[in-house]
């Protein structure tokens, strides 16, 4: 875990002084950092997650069984408890935008590592680029969403972002061949909206079904660690944990991640139902050599009293899909905090509830969850922000997390509760002075959803600006116009999801 200050310095002193027990002094706020591009996105999502992993640790401790030999829960109903869906009307752009032109040097990012490169010569030897699946289009429509599908599944391919031999997961390819529980729920999420979309069957080598059952395989019989809980990385060759990472963990499970692979693997019931014995008996340990995850479910309950953070309420859809009945007004409460807590205005003028709202989760749970009109309506103004910061500044703007072009993982908080709007986070929660990163899954999954000048315009732009997406799309640009260097799964399988919401909403 990298290096904490402030009220996260203070959890581990509650948590010392309270408890007084030598686990409540684990490294909450350790110097053991993730300080390289490989995968400190998943170890520090934002504010909520150091406050869901500081109750957690005190549920951990407090109901771990002893030796896994409690009896598990009676598996229950895997309806997400949350309001019926009621349409809300999409947003109409409030002007009628061009796409921006590049800035003077797209590979700006090329000169500034290869010395005696300038700017004129890159672009002199930079061939002409052919207009992208969306500009050749021209608009929208499910023929044009299916292939930007096939684009983004490009880099499930076996050998990109999947290895060949074990079938598991790559983080960021090649170049980051390691994985979490969040990385494991995309993966299972984007097998799932590849079958939807027909990108793939269900039957042969490396189709849904093949796909499926690795993973399958890999949750039951994986590795553990000494509390029987999941490693916080695994590594994609073999599936063993991957020490490097997992020996730096704040604690001995990390609740968000196994809250994102939940909502997975219930969509994977409803998707297979063939496996929804099989899932259920490793998520509720029918044969005790699992996880306990009961044991976490009353604090997923507790954070759920007071949190206005857009992931307690994601993953909190994936516990209470596991127990309805325990969790069963958990996520209506954290969004009814989200509304109720009083609203901010962004310096264009935009209203945003005072809350903690960032892209990845946010859109994950509009395409990946039961809609309603509560999270809708959070999804609207996260939207309208965005393209009223445009009209305003004439800049382009996709806020979420993920790469950056530092050694640092950045975190774009379009809202957090203590008013700030538009702040943008490094790992440690510091101030991140950087140009803010216009992230590609964020702009197609604009347009995905409400199909505007704003978002169309702005996904031109990044096609313009990214190379083709023959491994799968690129994780975008900063606001100064220079490229991030990856293709990753997190990118890949949110714009996945936003072709398939866009193709089952809008035929």
């Amino acid at each position: 875990m990298t290096e904490m200050s402030g009220p996260f310095k203070k959890i581990r002193s509650l948590l010392g002084s309270r408890f007084g027990s030598p686990h409540a002094s684990l490294e909450v706020d350790g110097k053991k950092g993730f300080n390289n591009y490989l995968r400190v996105n998943k170890k520090a999502k934002g504010l909520i997650v150091f406050a869901i992993i500081a109750v957690l640790l005190v549920s951990v401790f407090a109901f771990l069984p002893k030796g896994n030999n409690t009896t598990p829960d009676t598996p229950q109903s895997t309806d997400v408890p949350i309001a019926s869906p009621n349409s809300t009307s999409p947003p109409q752009a409030t002007n009628s935008p061009t796409v921006k032109p590049l800035p003077s040097n797209p590979f700006s990012q090329i000169t500034s590592v290869i010395s005696g490169i300038g700017d004129g010569l890159a672009q002199a030897f930079a061939p002409p680029k052919d207009p992208g699946t969306i500009e050749s289009a021209g608009a929208m429509n499910s023929s044009v969403w299916r292939q930007v599908a096939a684009n983004a599944w490009r880099y499930f391919q076996p050998g990109t972002g999947v290895d060949p031999n074990t079938g598991l997961p790559r983080a960021g390819g090649t170049d980051s061949p390691n994985f979490t529980d969040w990385d494991l729920g995309v993966y299972i999420q984007a097998v799932i909206d590849a079958n939807k979309t027909g990108l793939i069957g269900t039957d042969g080598d490396w189709t849904a079904s093949t796909r499926l059952e690795k993973v399958m395989n890999f949750l039951e019989t994986r590795d553990l660690n000494s509390y029987h809980y999941p490693f916080w990385f695994y590594q994609a060759i073999d599936g063993k944990d991957y020490k490097v990472n997992s020996d730096t963990a704040s604690g001995p499970v990390d609740g968000v991640d196994t809250g994102r692979l939940f909502v997975a693997l219930n969509n994977l019931k409803a998707f297979n139902s063939s496996l929804a014995t099989r899932i259920n008996n490793f998520v509720y340990n029918v044969y005790g050599n699992r996880s306990d995850y009961h044991a976490l479910v009353t604090s997923i309950y507790q954070q759920s009293l007071t949190s206005s953070s857009i992931y307690a309420y994601y993953i909190t859809c994936g516990y209470a899909s596991f127990w309805p009945t325990e969790l069963s007004n958990a996520t209506t409460q954290i969004l009814n905090h989200i509304r109720s807590n009083g609203t901010i205005k962004t310096p264009e003028g935009a209203t945003l509830p005072l809350a903690e709202i960032l892209g990845d989760p946010l859109y994950c749970a509009v395409f990946e969850t039961a809609n309603n009109s509560q999270l809708m309506t959070i999804a609207q103004q996260v939207y309208t922000a965005h393209e009223m910061y445009y009209n305003v500044t004439g800049n382009y703007r996709a806020f979420s997390e993920g790469g950056s072009l530092s050694t640092q993982w950045a975190y774009e908080w379009v809202v957090l509760s203590d008013g700030r709007t538009w702040a943008v986070l490094d790992e440690s929660y510091h101030n991140f002075s950087i140009s803010p990163m216009i992230y590609t899954k964020i702009a197609l999954s604009f347009l995905a959803i409400y199909n505007t000048s704003y978002a169309y315009n702005m996904s031109v732009y990044l096609e313009r600006a990214l190379p083709d997406p023959s491994g799968g799309y690129g994780e975008g640009v900063d606001e100064s116009g220079n490229q991030l260097p990856n293709a990753g799964l997190n990118t890949n399988g949110l714009i996945l999801g936003a072709a398939n919401y866009a193709i089952k909403n809008n035929p």
